[in-house]
């Protein structure tokens, strides 16, 4: 959307360089497969240098029971941030979709994740459209997150 001139050379430049680091960033750090499970598991906690592996400190206690077995042994997805520290394991559909179309995953990533939703689709799709996240949310947090979208429930035909 911004016109490349002698007057904006020098914020395409930074903008560039800026979207390489945070396409690296998400690549890196949001991205999850059972590789990365695996690796989780193994972290130690409470690290904090330049050369700590697990930059988030995230505990393998927060990974959710349900993923171990819900993730393919050819999948993958990326996962949301909640805050740091709290990493959220559902799958995002919408999210993990575009990444795909804006080319933030890797042609490796895009293929894990398409891989996914084949292997998981009677979790994701069954009879209706597309979910928005998996697991469904439930409760308050499925009126607050997805505004009472009834596509969003667990006992949803």
């Amino acid at each position: 959307m911004l016109a490349v001139t002698d007057g904006t050379n020098d914020l395409v430049r930074a903008i560039n360089n800026r979207l390489s680091a945070l396409s690296f960033h998400i690549r890196q750090y949001y991205w999850v497969d059972m590789k990365k499970i695996n690796e989780i598991y193994r972290y130690k906690t409470e690290e904090y240098s330049m050369d700590a592996i697990n930059k988030f400190n995230i505990y393998p206690e927060q990974i959710p029971f349900w993923v171990m077995d819900w993730i393919p042994e050819k999948g993958g997805y990326l996962i949301g941030n909640l805050q740091p520290a709290h990493m959220d394991f559902r799958f995002f559909t919408l999210g993990n979709l575009w990444s795909i179309i804006s080319s933030l995953s890797t042609p490796r990533q895009n293929e894990a994740i398409l891989n996914l939703i084949e292997a998981k689709w009677d979790d994701l799709v069954g009879h209706m459209p597309l979910k928005i996240c998996y697991p469904a949310l439930d409760n308050e947090e499925w009126r607050i997150i997805t505004g009472s979208d009834p596509k969003n429930t667990q006992n949803f035909f």
